[in-house]
């Protein structure tokens, strides 16, 4: 049966419909998860959230929208959330919020510790853009989405997510440059 066909029944309380999405979708809301918490034990509790909610709302979905996109908006909603309950709030000079990213893993040893100290750079960037550049930024380039996936998902227009994820891309570089001179004056 396809999510069209399970929804219905999931909403009427059919639990095993509702086991089927849950193990066909896991993956999707875990990685996302994975992405903002950065570690598996805070991912696999918002992704309990997630599907707590979804069971919770799936009366309210409109059969008109796709499911996956409604799926990920409430899985980056509960990132968010996750993210405000687990750390104080910290916000740059125009009040956005800053909020992750995930480590990278090579098999050679010094290609594993050269590839932890960017992924630990990135994830550092990563962690200083505000909330929607942050949530774009990981569904482009981590989770492989179009922009017009990324836009239907979060209910935008392509064009003000085009607009935020090259603002994003302008702060990670401007964030990892920062990082670089910082870090040299450091061994100076």
């Amino acid at each position: 049966m396809d999510d069209a066909q399970l929804i219905p029944l999931a909403a009427q309380g059919d639990r095993v419909a509702f086991q089927v999405l849950v193990e066909r979708h896991r993956g999707l809301v875990y990685r996302v998860a994975f992405q903002f918490a950065g570690n598996h034990h805070d991912a696999e509790d918002i992704a309990q959230e997630v599907f707590l909610k979804v069971f919770r709302s799936l009366d309210r979905f409109r059969q008109d929208a796709q499911f996956t996109s409604w799926l990920y908006r409430i899985a980056m909603n509960a990132c968010v959330d996750h993210s405000r309950r687990r750390r104080p709030v910290e916000t740059n000079d125009q009040g956005d919020e800053l909020l992750l990213a995930s480590p990278a893993s090579d098999p050679s040893p010094e290609a594993h510790a050269w590839a932890g100290e960017i992924a630990q750079a990135l994830q550092a960037a990563v962690d200083r853009l505000p909330p929607r550049q942050r949530v774009i930024f990981v569904m482009r380039h981590f989770e492989e989405l179009k922009l017009s996936e990324i836009a239907n998902a979060l209910g935008l227009a392509e064009g003000t997510v085009k607009r935020q994820l090259h603002a994003a891309v302008h702060r990670l570089r401007q964030f990892l440059r920062e990082a670089r001179v910082t870090e040299g004056e450091g061994a100076a």
